[in-house]
């Protein structure tokens, strides 16, 4: 159980999960990759998903969260891609607004397979275990992932 208020009964209709999981999911969202209309399309995608598997899913906030992190992860990936691309063609990555937190510019700055794992711990209050089912991957690997991105975070807040 997170900050999204814990799980919604599996007996709710779809319009009551999405009523209730909407805002924690876009602002998981929006911690993993830091933009808010990226963020709502990777929500919206989520819940479409959900809409039409809703009658076979047996935990649906759980169903939209892995949907959400998966998303906004790949969006992250993609992203990093792109700038590489654009960095070894000698043209301009596009530029954003710095935020003046400077714990969530260190936390942008981690790799996205960290960063998901350190908004799910720390920000969905997420178990090793429940951060592994969501990521498709060992709990060995959500630790190792979590140790290392926590001290590429305090490396980043030390500069």
């Amino acid at each position: 159980m997170g900050a999204a208020g814990g799980e919604i009964a599996t007996t709710a209709s779809f319009d009551e999960v999405f009523a209730a999981a909407r805002g924690p999911m876009v602002r998981v969202a929006f911690l993993i990759v830091g933009s808010r209309a990226v963020a709502e399309e990777i929500a919206q995608d989520a819940f479409a998903g959900l809409f039409t598997r809703f009658d076979t899913v047996d935990n649906p906030t759980a169903y939209v969260r892995t949907a959400v992190v998966r998303g906004a992860v790949t969006w992250k990936k993609r992203r990093a891609m792109e700038a590489d691309r654009l960095a070894r063609i000698d043209e301009p990555g596009p530029t954003g607004i710095g935020d003046i937190d400077t714990t969530w510019d260190a936390l942008r700055a981690l790799r996205p397979e960290r960063r998901a794992v350190v908004v799910l711990r720390y920000y969905e209050d997420l178990s090793h275990a429940e951060i592994a089912e969501i990521l498709g991957c060992p709990v060995a690997t959500v630790r190792t992932r979590l140790h290392r991105g926590l001290a590429d975070l305090r490396k980043e807040l030390e500069r």
